[in-house]
Formats: C-alpha cells, structure tokens, sequence
C-alpha cells in the first residue's frame, strides 16, 4: 500500500506542477497598460553592441489603465525603443515625445475579447490534455506492481482519478473566473 502512497503522492505533485504553470500563464493574461508592461519589460534593445531589456535601460511608468510612457536614461535610444516596440509585434503604435515615448493601449473590442477567450480556452484544454498525460502515466505505474492485489490496484486507480478530478476542476474555476474578468466591461 505504501507503494501506491507514494504513486499517488508524486501524480499529485506533476499536476500540482501543470496547475501552477497554467496558473501563471493565465495571470499574464490581463486587459490593459498592466497587462502589457510584462511584455514591455521584455523587450530587447540594442544598447552598446549588445541587446538589454528595455526595463534595465529606461523606466516605464502606468499613467492610467490605457496608458503608458517609457523614458530612456538615455535619450539617444528613443527611436531605437520606438522601433523596436513596433517591431514586437504588440499591436502598439508608439508616439515619440522627444523626452519620452507615449503608448495609447486601444480599447479591446467585444471581438478582441472573444479571441482572447477562445486562446485562454484553448489554454486550459491543453492543460486538461497534460493532466490526463499524468493521469495515465501513474495509472500505468500502479498496474506495473505485479505484487498488488486487485483490490488494492483498483483503489489507487480510484485515488488517482479522483486526484485527476480535483486538479481538472481547479482549472476549469480558473478559466471561468478569467473568462468573467475578459468580459467585465
């Protein structure tokens, strides 16, 4: 029995593991300059013949919910940072200030809200897919055990499938708490 103890015990662990990289990359996520300034950070600018991320070479301030400004230490970089967000492929038109860059975040449309449900949907199908990976892989394992009475197989079948259950049902809270925050107008 120990033996399926720990069977059970590390299926949780890899769900546990599938749960929190769902999670993560569900937060990400978000409508707005929040949202965005995780990808801004990112970003890489050629700075003295190497490439740095734009958050170690200018500071990028949230002015509202729609707006952003990013202002170089250097302000020789600022029609390289310019070029280099519309090179992102973010969707964002930078306007150049001189001493600044402004970034206006388009308001998401119903439409744009419905893709991004449709891509956090499939997100979280994905997830389910690994989750039954796992469920199945230590299925396999506790069928493996020649010693194990069938009793005893079947119950740490049971045990993982309601292991299984639980994290599925944890992800799909998630999506449906995500999918309500989208739609929020």
């Amino acid at each position: 029995m120990e033996d399926i103890n720990e069977i059970c015990s590390s299926c949780q662990k890899d769900m546990n593991n599938i749960l929190k990289q769902f999670k993560n990359d569900i937060i990400r996520i978000r409508l707005g300059s929040q949202s965005l300034l995780s990808f801004l950070e990112k970003i890489k600018i050629k700075y003295y013949d190497d490439f740095v991320d734009l958050i170690k070479i200018a500071n990028i301030s949230i002015l509202d919910n729609m707006n952003l400004t990013i202002r170089p230490w250097d302000k020789s970089l600022i029609s390289i940072i310019d070029k280099a967000i519309i090179d992102s492929n973010l969707g964002l038109m930078p306007t150049n200030k001189g001493e600044y860059i402004h970034i206006k975040i388009p308001i998401m449309t119903e439409e744009g809200r419905k893709h991004l449900i449709k891509k956090i949907k499939t997100e979280t199908e994905q997830s389910k897919i690994l989750i039954r990976v796992i469920r199945k892989k230590y299925n396999q394992m506790i069928k493996k055990k020649i010693n194990l009475s069938q009793d005893i197989l079947k119950k740490g079948e049971h045990h993982i499938q309601k292991i299984t259950n639980n994290y599925i049902q944890k992800i799909n809270e998630i999506f449906i708490l995500k999918e309500q925050e989208i739609l929020q107008i």
